[in-house]
């Protein structure tokens, strides 16, 4: 009868803390989704307005996917197109267009899965998309001297299905933000402003809109999601098995879809192995960490069919390194009890971590010489570039691009003016200061315990005998100091003995999820210094870290508090109105994508070029290989020795080389068609980045002679017949020296001349 009545009442508050518990979690999911529907119309909106994508013709759309954009589209076409699906798979896996002749497993050299995973779940739906519900037809006027062409728009349209995943990852990636800020700052109100900041800042923190397809788009949600996940890890007390393997998936999707995430994982480990050095978080926590990444490493070797880039890579190295260390050394660590073994942890603390930074180089080197591996040389050239006055063809073809170069002051004026920068100095400075009060408050606290412990033994102790005290006096002498009493054996809970210095060493307590947080922020600052299109990672942390500044423990000062209101108000007015400014000045951008000259080009290889392969800039490569599906010999993906090469080769056109020694190229590429552009043969460049300048700088012993390209738009040349030519491009047939002459009929075909060449 007693038990019924003690289950009785609390029966109803159990019931009433769930329903307050599911209310609060499924406002916060609304939320997430509300803001991520609101930035996937946003992007929607932009995208049109730049492109009037809806309005093109299916060649017009894939023309305007420039360099890297379409050639991962090309693989995704792949998918869709080929028939039957496992036709497509080994297309894939023996791939004879990027490379000619070469078969490229595109599976373990590029980061095609998404292309992949997107165009398999169009395949599964394509039987219910291809209907008029949604797919929808029609004609296009273009102007005088312009066919009319069929626009088809829908998610039927294999196009816009493609982009409508995109769309919503970038809808995704608000919901993270939110979600995320939302743990760390422990507000609502924190995820707001970080979502606040992040629109008032949309230029700074994503090109989704211009640039839908880059790797850094579709690896972006999933590192927020992540990072995200990592916070509650490190906020949670207890090890949750789901947290765990939602964290190892991310892992392994993240390493997928970019090659860069390799790097941004090495800083992940690097932070979790210092943060276990200054006993931030326990050997346990760490080890949770590294095995989830273990499980995403070696998954995302597997699907990437064991890619040497990512096995040989400083994030593989260094995670061994740390794995090592939680294997077979953490147990060494000493335990501090006076100033000497703290300062000899410390000095053990650096050095620790140096021979794990030297030890993962050394790795890394090792590996690199014994699988013959240099995927990954030419970043460590523009990081050396960077700091030094070294530069080669492919640092200055990098840093040359605006979005390799460093990070420029206008980002930081732009980011300034909506208060994104002051709001984060503001919020670490109150999660200092806050960190530094709750300790003095701790160690305070432990003194007078200490002191009510020490008075209450000496009254005990006055009643005893003081033989045991006196013999003690007389080990240490007169001139007897803390360290001293502690070697002699002094209990150091005395208060007469304690170091106040250790004392208040052991209560500081830093949060472990803040201070990853802030930690992440400051290497993704180093990264977008360096290198500007890292810009969006560094962005979008500090909108994630401006959060802090709502949270209740680390605001104004008590006596303050009744005044929060009115200063929320004023501080949130310059950024209310720099979101309006920033969004209205996105909106109002309206554009239409238009390249006659090009589709004449794609139009004429389609109809009139046979078989062979095709030489030019990477660009265009990637675009005659998307749309004409004819074979090349140099794409955009650079992170690869060979195509590094390659391309290396084909540039030589607009150098200052001779006609002899480009056909030899020519021909040890196998090419059969070379395309020279005339606005990089005759453009310039005020920072002297014009293929003239990168060109005289590579090789300085032929500056004297005359440019390739100007002679060979100019004047005939043996080995280079010309076949096309329009305002901005020609075409021209490599021939062979061992035939004796070409047929009689061959002419070039110039803009407005589209008869047959043979």
């Amino acid at each position: 009868m007693e038990e019924n009545t003690a289950e009785t009442p609390t029966s109803p508050n159990r019931r009433r803390f769930n329903r307050r518990k599911f209310f609060a979690y499924g406002s916060l999911i609304v939320a997430a989704l509300s803001l991520a529907c609101l930035h996937y119309h946003y992007v929607i909106h932009l995208f049109e307005n730049d492109r009037n994508f809806s309005f093109l013709s299916e060649l017009e759309r894939e023309m305007s996917f420039r360099t890297e954009m379409g050639f991962y589209y090309s693989y995704y076409k792949t998918m869709v197109e080929e028939r039957p699906y496992l036709a497509a798979i080994y297309k894939l896996m023996n791939d004879r267009l990027v490379e000619y002749p070469k078969d490229v497993n595109a599976f373990n050299r590029f980061n095609i899965h998404p292309e992949v995973v997107i165009g398999s779940v169009y395949r599964y739906f394509e039987p219910w998309l291809n209907t008029t519900y949604f797919k929808e037809c029609h004609l296009i006027a273009r102007g005088d001297g312009h066919t009319p062409v069929e626009s088809c728009i829908g998610i039927g349209q294999p196009i816009f299905f493609y982009l409508e995943a995109i769309w919503w990852l970038a809808g995704v990636t608000v919901a993270a933000l939110f979600l995320h800020a939302t743990v760390l700052s422990q507000s609502l109100l924190g995820g707001l402003m970080a979502v606040l900041q992040y629109f008032a800042n949309h230029a700074e923190c994503t090109r989704v809109q211009w640039a839908p397809n880059e790797r850094e788009n579709l690896a972006a949600p999933l590192l927020l999601l992540q990072s995200w996940l990592l916070t509650l890890q490190l906020r949670s007390k207890n090890t949750l098995l789901q947290l765990q393997i939602s964290i190892f998936t991310l892992n392994c999707l993240c390493l997928l879809f970019w090659q860069f995430t390799q790097f941004i994982f090495l800083t992940q480990v690097a932070i979790f192995f210092v943060m276990e050095q200054l006993k931030i978080i326990d050997i346990k926590s760490l080890s949770i960490f590294l095995h989830c990444h273990f499980c995403g490493l070696h998954t995302a070797v597997l699907f990437l069919q064991g890619n040497d880039m990512l096995k040989s890579s400083l994030y593989t190295c260094f995670f061994f390194i740390v794995s090592m260390y939680c294997l077979f050394c953490s147990f060494l660590r000493i335990t501090v009890r006076c100033r000497l073994s703290f300062f000899f942890e410390c000095w053990l603390v650096v050095l620790r971590i140096c021979l794990a930074v030297f030890g993962a180089f050394y790795l890394k080197k090792v590996l690199n010489e014994s699988l013959d591996v240099q995927e990954d040389s030419h970043i460590w050239d523009i990081l050396y570039s960077k700091m030094t006055n070294f530069q080669n063809f492919h640092t200055l073809l990098y840093t040359c691009s605006e979005v390799f170069d460093f990070l420029p002051l206008s980002s930081i004026k732009n980011m300034s003016k909506s208060l994104l920068i002051p709001f984060v100095l503001i919020s670490c400075v109150n999660v200092v200061t806050f960190w530094i009060k709750d300790s003095i408050h701790r160690y305070k606290k432990e003194m007078t315990r200490i002191a009510k412990e020490s008075n209450r033994e000496g009254n005990i102790e006055d009643e005893d005998s003081g033989i045991e005290n006196t013999e003690v006096k007389k080990k240490a002498g007169k001139n007897t100091k803390d360290l001293d009493l502690i070697l002699y054996g002094i209990d150091f809970e005395s208060i007469e003995y304690v170091d106040p210095f250790m004392v208040y060493v052991r209560n500081v307590r830093v949060d472990p999820s803040i201070f990853y947080n802030l930690s992440q922020m400051a290497v993704f600052g180093v990264m977008a210094a360096l290198v500007m299109r890292l810009k969006l990672l560094f962005s979008t942390q500090m909108c994630i870290v401006s959060s802090l500044i709502v949270k209740k423990t680390h605001i104004l000062p008590k006596r303050m508090s009744k005044y929060t209101k009115l200063l929320w108000g004023i501080a949130l007015l310059p950024v209310l109105a720099e979101l309006t400014l920033n969004m209205h000045r996105e909106m109002s951008h309206i554009g239409e994508f238009s390249d006659y000259p090009q589709e004449e080009l794609l139009q004429w290889i389609s109809k009139e070029m046979g078989r062979g392969a095709f030489a030019g800039s990477m660009p265009v490569l990637a675009t005659v290989m998307l749309a004409t599906r004819r074979p090349i010999v140099a794409h955009p993906h650079y992170e690869h020795l060979e195509a590094r090469q390659r391309a290396y080769s084909v540039y030589k056109v607009y150098g200052r080389f001779s006609s002899e020694h480009l056909y030899q190229e020519m021909t040890k590429l196998r090419a059969t068609y070379l395309i020279v552009e005339t606005k990089y043969c005759y453009g310039k460049s005020r920072r002297g980045c014009s293929f003239e300048d990168i060109w005289d700088v590579e090789a300085p012993a032929h500056s004297s002679n005359p440019k390739l390209c100007h002679v060979l738009l100019t004047e005939p040349l043996e080995h280079f017949y010309p076949v096309f030519r329009n305002v901005h491009y020609a075409v021209f047939r490599i021939y062979d020296l061992s035939v004796q002459s070409l047929p009689g009929t061959c002419r070039v075909v110039s803009t407005g001349d589209r008869r047959s060449n043979n």
